[in-house]
């Protein structure tokens, strides 16, 4: 099995074990999933004095995955684990194990352990319901505040020296942030996750005359300054909470509290944990130890290999400067810390509160400015993940600085500006590339394998279908809501909507399999009724005429239960599908052949690393990239060529928009 040990201080290696045997009644996981618990996992990997650490180490005990073996479990029951080291097997006794409840994510219910810990230091600092001050922003704090709140909190105050961490309260509405030397009254209730002396005096600075200040967990200073005689002063009572002194009922019954609220969706940490494959354990500790920004990590132990046919890492990894990071901005960051090859060392957004979440979460740094971002020497490649209308301004400042580029899709808002990044593009011997993730998709990849193969024969038709059902939220904050923004309702700078928006990906990759350009484009769209301004499509029917190959592309944004994508191509001797799992169906031949990969299709996040992984090798090994400027803005030809087909209610050829002539 593969493990995490730290074989001395501030070394960290993935590694291969024989995997543990388990005994009798012991229970036998497959982790999917483990989340570093960061005082305990920095003390041990710094070798602090109270950590008592004996090299080499295997840290961890919070994971999540299914179940192999075990009395009383079925195979495959998804659950959570306690006492778990980092590694992709677990054997542990059957009170360490918790079955999940169906919609819980694996890495909330792996904080079972610390949330344990929070629960019982809320529990001993009595009387739930009243304001509570967390003191210190790390997991254990940022676990203990969340339940505060679920548990009846009205409200929660955030204390910690630096404001390194505050970006993990943007999603806390009941929470409020505060500086040590500008506390503003006491609260009844004061939990103390620092560890630390100083942490201590600021604990009982917040607390109310007669309030509680409970510590937290286990501390990590070797000695502290308690000021006994304030404590008797302003009758301020000081207790202990750690889960060694918890009993065996105590823990079932906190447990029960625990995956309760998991099951009621009261609570969450999913968005302050930066998502990690496994084999870049090193990289997450070496943030550990360095950077006070960051929180906490998931190490994905089922996470698919970054791209297929990976070969060895380079010695330096491509580093990616980020453009925006708002919604598509942060879930970039998301793959580039998973891609192999490639690392995130800057991030700048116009809301700065953006930027500096991203780093925190992700690693890098955040810059105030495009031209701070551009000017650093530490940055090979700017990925630009911004509105539609900003992308040619934004490519041509990236390559005046000798930065390679690689762009969110569209190319640009219209075909105008698209012409012209592509031409800029070609005369800057600079590596640029369009991010389409579908051209990285490996379900993509066999289809388009078995197409140019013949094992369709000649291709007849292609169909498309893409429903979602997006709020009417969608158009002023995107999916996450995180920031505040009008451009998705602006023609001008959008360019349209669902057809720009999402099916321009179904068209790319229908021209990509299809191996040719459409000779002409039909389309009919509808406006959509929840954007609510002009140029706002949301039904759109688009049929793409390839010679004798008639493709047809339907898709909406407001279908009650959309199911996705569904792409399938045939020809004489059989069909491809790619979704929601590649298969080949032969003519003749009753069940279809399906790829070799088995279990869930791959998520958004593992087609973007695939995607930056590609890229970086294509600039490492001077190979082409997946999709250049100039096949974006062929893409965009076809697109352009629907608004005008649908505008003019007659077919359009996407070759004489490219050529500048009449549609």
């Amino acid at each position: 099995m593969r493990q995490v040990v730290l074989p001395g201080r501030g070394r960290c290696e993935v590694v291969e074990q024989d995997e543990p045997q388990g005994g009798p009644g012991h229970v036998v996981v497959d982790v999917a999933v483990s989340v570093l618990s960061p005082g305990t996992e920095r003390a041990i990997l710094l070798d602090r004095p109270t950590a008592g650490s004996r090299f080499p180490e295997f840290p961890g005990y919070m994971a999540a995955g299914t179940v192999r073996s075990g009395p009383g479990l079925a195979a495959g029951t998804r659950v959570a684990v306690r006492r778990a080291r980092h590694a992709d097997v677990a054997v542990v006794p059957p009170r360490c194990v918790r079955t999940l409840p169906d919609g819980v994510r694996p890495a909330d219910a792996a904080v079972w352990q610390l949330a344990l810990t929070a629960l019982h230091g809320i529990e001993a600092g009595g009387c739930p319901g009243e304001p509570v001050t967390v003191v210190g922003q790390g997991l254990l704090g940022v676990i203990t505040r969340r339940l505060a709140v679920a548990l009846g909190a009205p409200r929660v105050r955030a204390v910690a020296a630096s404001a390194a961490r505050t970006w993990s309260t943007r999603s806390e509405p009941f929470t409020v942030f505060e500086e040590p030397g500008r506390l503003e009254g006491g609260t009844p209730l004061v939990v103390d996750a620092t560890d630390t002396g100083p942490g201590l005096a600021v604990a009982i600075a917040a607390a109310a005359d007669g309030g509680r200040v409970v510590l937290l967990g286990s501390p990590r200073a070797e000695q502290a300054h308690v000021p006994l005689q304030q404590l008797h002063d302003r009758r301020i009572h000081l207790r202990g909470a750690h889960v060694s002194r918890m009993t065996e009922a105590d823990e079932e019954r906190l447990s029960d509290l625990f995956f309760s609220l998991l099951e009621q969706r009261r609570f969450t940490v999913r968005d302050v944990l930066a998502d990690y494959p496994a084999h870049k354990a090193p990289e997450v500790y070496r943030r550990l130890a360095d950077d006070r920004a960051f929180i906490s990590a998931v190490l994905h132990w089922d996470a698919p290999s970054p791209a297929p046919g990976r070969p060895a890492l380079v010695a330096r990894p491509l580093r990616f400067g980020l453009l925006g990071c708002g919604d598509i901005g942060i879930e970039d960051a998301r793959a580039l810390a998973a891609a192999d090859e490639a690392e995130l060392t800057a991030c700048h957004d116009p809301v700065a509160e953006l930027a500096q979440e991203t780093a925190a979460r992700f690693g890098g740094a955040w810059e105030t400015s495009v031209s701070a971002l551009l000017a650093r020497p530490d940055v090979d490649v700017v990925v630009v993940a911004t509105p539609h209308d900003t992308h040619e301004p934004l490519l041509t400042q990236a390559l005046a600085a000798g930065k390679h580029v690689l762009l969110e899709k569209p190319v640009a808002q219209d075909l105008v500006p698209a012409r012209r990044m592509a031409e800029l593009a070609e005369r800057s011997g600079l590596r640029t590339g369009v991010l389409f993730p579908t051209r990285t998709d490996p379900r993509f990849l066999q289809a388009r394998a078995a197409v140019e193969a013949g094992e369709i024969g000649e291709p007849l038709g292609a169909a498309t279908t893409y429903f979602t059902d997006k709020p009417a939220a969608y158009f002023l904050g995107g999916i996450s809501g995180r920031v505040s923004t009008t451009w998705r309702l602006s023609k001008e700078r959008a360019g349209g909507g669902f057809l720009i928006m999402n099916l321009i990906h179904q068209i790319d990759a229908v021209r990509a399999l299809i191996g040719r350009e459409p000779d002409r484009v039909y389309a009919e769209t509808a406006p959509s009724s929840t954007a609510s301004a002009p140029g706002i499509e949301d039904v759109v029917s688009v049929v793409l005429r390839f010679g004798t190959v008639v493709a047809t592309l339907v898709g909406s944004a407001s279908v009650a239960g959309g199911r996705g994508m569904r792409t399938r191509v045939w020809g004489e001797k059989g069909e491809v599908r790619l979704t929601p799992h590649y298969a080949l169906t032969r003519r003749g031949t009753p069940d279809p052949e399906s790829g070799p990969a088995t279990g869930p299709p791959p998520t958004a996040i593992d087609l973007r690393t695939w995607a930056f992984t590609r890229f970086a090798r294509a600039v490492h090994e001077g190979t082409p990239v997946d999709v250049s400027l100039a096949d974006g803005l062929r893409t965009q030809a076809v697109v352009e060529a629907a608004y005008t087909s649908a505008r003019l209610g007659r077919a359009v050829s996407p070759a004489g928009l490219l050529e500048g002539g009449a549609p």
